[in-house]
């Protein structure tokens, strides 16, 4: 997940109501900051919204997992090898040889899990944020200058720039992690949502409940709870901490925008559409 530094603001990108994906046939779903991403149920890499270096122009190829970036994107293919687009002015989207477990598209870099849990980030590294610390990790996730992983005890590590705390990770046991914009957020073992770092929107500050999966972006945070409900928190300016109803099965916070999978596997967006990033197509 990306949430893209304030010299990037919307500006007047227009708010719209909710958009609904008309077909049933998505797997997974990524906001990003202009753009949109998600997997179809067959595998196929769907992007839309701003495509001005590339980042919504799929490779052709299937795909087991996708993620949307500043102006860049980056998928699994199926035999695990990481395949990025868009923007690589810092070398973001040249992906390093190997075989990948999961994969992260951040601002100008990206970030991968190696099939032996090792962290591997390219990219720019202007605040240390593709500098791995040595470990084995179950997770990654790369936000704007920070990154973020989980070690195999559930310990959360993030590296990189520190300025609001965004890297400072809270003592405790996790299960998943988030890095955004300049915070952070993790979930525990007992699915308490715990965020760090800059807090000037509320997005550091967790509504109380018990949550299956979380998401930091811009200056907003998501999350599920146990009963499907999306819940998102933090700035509101274009409608994208205000999450339709529905039961959902995923939930991605992006810059200005965020998405979700409802349970029959529609892609839903809210938020800004000053590029028709909240337009989610049929997946066909």
């Amino acid at each position: 997940m990306f949430a893209a530094p304030a010299a990037f603001a919307e500006g007047t990108g227009a708010r719209t109501a909710p958009s609904f994906g008309a077909a049933a046939a998505y797997a997974r779903i990524s906001a990003g900051y202009r753009h949109s991403c998600a997997l179809t149920t067959a595998g196929r890499g769907v992007c839309w919204g701003s495509d001005g270096d590339g980042e919504t122009t799929v490779p052709a190829g299937r795909y087991t997992q996708i993620s949307a970036g500043r102006s860049h994107s980056c998928a699994l293919t199926t035999d695990g090898q990481g395949v990025c687009w868009g923007n690589n002015a810092y070398g973001q989207s040249t992906v390093p040889a190997g075989r990948y477990a999961q994969v992260s598209a951040g601002y100008r870099h990206s970030c991968a899990l190696t099939r032996a849990g090792r962290g591997v980030c390219w990219g720019s590294d202007g605040d240390g944020e593709t500098t791995v610390p040595a470990g084995r990790y179950t997770q990654i996730s790369a936000g704007t200058f920070h990154s973020c992983a989980l070690r195999t005890d559930g310990q959360g590590v993030c590296w990189g720039n520190n300025a609001y705390g965004q890297s400072t990770v809270p003592a405790g046991h996790y299960v998943q992690i988030s890095a955004g914009r300049v915070h952070s957020c993790a979930l525990t073992r007992a699915g308490r949502g715990v965020c760090w770092g800059r807090n000037a929107a509320g997005q550091s500050t967790v509504p109380a409940g018990r949550y299956t999966q979380i998401s930091a972006g811009g200056s907003h945070s998501c999350a599920l709870t146990r009963a499907g409900r999306g819940v998102c928190w933090g700035d509101r300016s274009y409608g994208q901490s205000r999450v339709p109803a529905g039961h959902y099965a995923q939930i991605s916070a992006g810059t200005f925008h965020s998405c979700a999978l409802t349970r029959a596997g529609r892609g839903v967006c809210w938020g800004s559409n000053g590029a028709g990033q909240t337009r989610v197509p049929a997946a066909g």
